[in-house]
């Protein structure tokens, strides 16, 4: 319950600052030195706001099988790419479980270098 009061706080605070929003876009728009790219998602906004998204439309090739086999095959794909990644996460985590061989091979070869140096006196 106390969810839907907090919905109800913050959409009434977005209900009074939306005047000075709509504003605040319209100076930009208006603004010379407001760059294209910003002037272009303010439109787009006003626009899906006021006149709706655009319908989509998508158009799907089967290559002569029907949309069962463009199924199977989708998830044979998924398949493969959640192997992939299962067999990327495994050597992943062999690297990081591995002692770091590197550290050990040069506290070897400082040891080698002191052993050398002691005999060397």
């Amino acid at each position: 319950m106390q969810k839907t009061d907090e919905n109800k706080t913050l959409n009434n605070k977005i209900r009074k600052l939306a005047p000075e929003a709509i504003e605040t876009m319209g100076e930009l728009l208006r603004e010379p030195t407001t760059p294209a790219p910003t002037k272009a998602q303010l439109i787009g906004f006003i626009l899906e706001r006021t006149l709706g998204k655009p319908d989509t439309t998508i158009h799907l090739t089967t290559n002569g099988g029907t949309i069962k086999d463009s199924e199977n095959r989708l998830i044979a794909i998924a398949e493969e790419i959640r192997e992939e990644m299962a067999v990327e996460a495994e050597s992943i985590a062999e690297a990081e479980s591995e002692p770091d061989n590197d550290m050990e091979d040069a506290y070897e070869t400082e040891d080698e270098d002191t052993e050398e140096d002691d005999s060397a006196e």
